[in-house]
């Protein structure tokens, strides 16, 4: 009985384990609407670096996504956008409002480049 019940604990934290750190977590949500664009990404915390990188070759600045931030990041001199990170999630909100087009398509191009990064092998 005692085999029993230790192979149950072992089999249950073991369990608790993998899904925290398993490997293959992905979720990917867009939401556009007429006024915002909101991007959230929920991955693997060992793909922190691989978007890292990219971001910061195509925003020319470096951003410690392995840190809690929240931070308004310049597309040009006039548009914006808030960029919430930590390990593993990343999160992107745009103001259509007090921003043109070019912006938008800008931040849109930027979310499928960090998609297609997240969907690598």
């Amino acid at each position: 009985m005692k085999k029993i019940a230790y192979g149950i604990v072992i089999f249950l934290s073991s369990l608790g384990y993998s899904c925290k750190n398993g490997h293959g977590n992905l979720s990917l949500n867009t939401i556009d609407t007429e006024t915002g664009f909101k991007f959230i990404a929920d991955y693997d915390e060992d793909k922190t670096g691989k978007i890292e990188k990219y971001l910061d070759s195509a925003l020319n600045n470096e951003l410690p996504l392995d840190q809690n931030i929240d931070l308004l990041v310049n597309l040009n001199s006039t548009e914006k956008f808030n960029l919430k990170a930590q390990k593993g999630r990343l999160e992107i909100n745009f103001d259509k409002r007090n921003s043109s087009l070019a912006g938008y398509m800008k931040v849109k191009k930027l979310t499928k480049g960090i998609q297609k990064r997240l969907l690598e092998q």
